[in-house]
């Protein structure tokens, strides 16, 4: 004679799901890293696309809004489709010609002496420290044209 089991509320849980699903949330609600990472896989912002060999790590991945010497956000200069390079205070370079109306030249607010070339999507381009004009133009003509 076989007897019957009584079935708890946690074998419920267990056999519908809903238990497994509560213990990934845990998981996941614990363990940092893998949270940031997993939420920025599904909303986008996690992805990097791969970057050219010996390119900065930042090349191919999406930048932060931040603020710039002139007191604007770097995503309010983004705005309406244009390529954004950033610069270091004492660099100058900028758009010329055609690439005027493709091209917003900004400049850090902080001491970063690193140069960002932001695509209009918000993913870095191209990215160099310390660098300087011709390298910035060479930048520009890859590839803002």
């Amino acid at each position: 004679m076989t007897r019957a089991r009584p079935t708890s509320s946690r074998a419920n849980a267990v056999r519908s799901g809903s238990f497994r699903s509560a213990a990934l949330t845990t998981f996941l609600n614990n363990a940092g890293p893998a949270r940031r990472r997993a939420a920025g896989q599904v909303t986008g912002i996690g992805y990097r696309y791969p970057a050219p060999r010996g390119a900065l790590p930042l090349t191919g991945a999406r930048v932060p809004d931040v603020t710039l010497a002139d007191g604007t956000r770097l995503y309010e200069a983004q705005r309406g489709g244009r390529f954004g390079l950033v610069t270091p205070a004492g660099v100058h370079a900028g758009p010329a010609g055609p690439r005027e109306d493709r091209l917003t030249v900004r400049h850090w607010a902080s001491d970063c002496r690193t140069a960002l070339l932001v695509r209009p999507d918000g993913y870095v381009a191209w990215a160099a420290d310390e660098a300087g004009p011709e390298a910035i133009e060479a930048a520009l003509a890859a590839h803002v044209g």
